[in-house]
C-alpha cells in the first residue's frame, strides 16, 4: 500500500516580498475607500455638496436597525479633495466599558484611497489614561512599517465589512 507522500513532504516556504505587501496595502486602501463611500460618502454627497463645503468640520452619525450602537464621525477638510476622519461609539452608549473602539484615517477623495492613521481600543473620556496605556500607544504609534500599515488597514476592513453586515447607514448630520 502507498501512501500519500504530497501530505508528508515538507513544502517549501516562500518568503513575503515587499513589492507584494505594498500590493496588498494599496489594494486595501482603494477596498476601505469604496466601503466607506458606500456607507457614508455617497448618501451624504446625495444631501450636500460636502467637498467644497465652506465648514471645515463635520459631525455626522452613522445608525443601523440591529440595535447596535449609533458611530459618530467627525470629518475635517484639509482641502476639497483631503480630509482627516474621525469614528467611534458615542460615550454615552458605553457607560460600563472602560475601552471603546475608534478608528482615524485620511481619505484622499481624489485617488480614491482611505488610509488608516490609528485605530484600536480607548479609553472614554470619562477615565483617565494610566501611564501604562500612554506607553503602549506610543510604543505602537512609532512603527510605521509596510506590515504594520497593512494590518491596521486589514483591521479596519474587517470592520467595515462587519459595518455594511449590520447595515449602518449616514443617518444625519448634528
Amino acid at each position: 500500500m502507498k501512501t500519500n507522500s504530497p501530505l508528508y513532504e515538507v513544502k517549501e516556504r516562500r518568503a513575503v516580498k515587499p513589492e507584494n505587501l505594498v500590493d496588498n496595502l494599496y489594494s486595501t486602501y482603494e477596498h476601505n475607500f469604496k466601503i466607506i463611500n458606500q456607507i457614508l460618502l455617497s448618501p451624504l454627497e446625495s444631501q450636500t455638496k460636502f467637498k467644497f463645503s465652506p465648514e471645515p468640520h463635520m459631525h455626522l452619525l452613522l445608525s443601523s436597525n440591529h440595535y447596535v450602537p449609533n458611530i459618530h464621525v467627525e470629518m475635517n477638510f484639509l482641502s476639497p479633495y483631503t480630509a482627516d476622519v474621525e469614528m467611534y461609539y458615542g460615550e454615552h452608549d458605553h457607560e460600563n466599558i472602560m475601552y471603546i473602539y475608534n478608528v482615524k484615517f485620511r481619505l484622499f477623495l481624489d485617488a480614491k484611497i482611505l488610509e488608516v492613521k490609528n485605530t484600536g481600543l480607548c479609553r472614554p473620556s470619562v477615565g483617565e489614561i494610566q501611564e501604562s496605556d500612554k506607553e503602549a500607544s506610543k510604543k505602537s504609534d512609532n512603527s510605521n512599517s509596510v506590515q504594520n500599515k497593512l494590518t491596521k488597514n486589514l483591521l479596519v476592513h474587517e470592520w467595515f465589512n462587519k459595518l455594511i453586515e449590520l447595515e449602518y447607514t449616514f443617518n444625519k448630520i448634528q
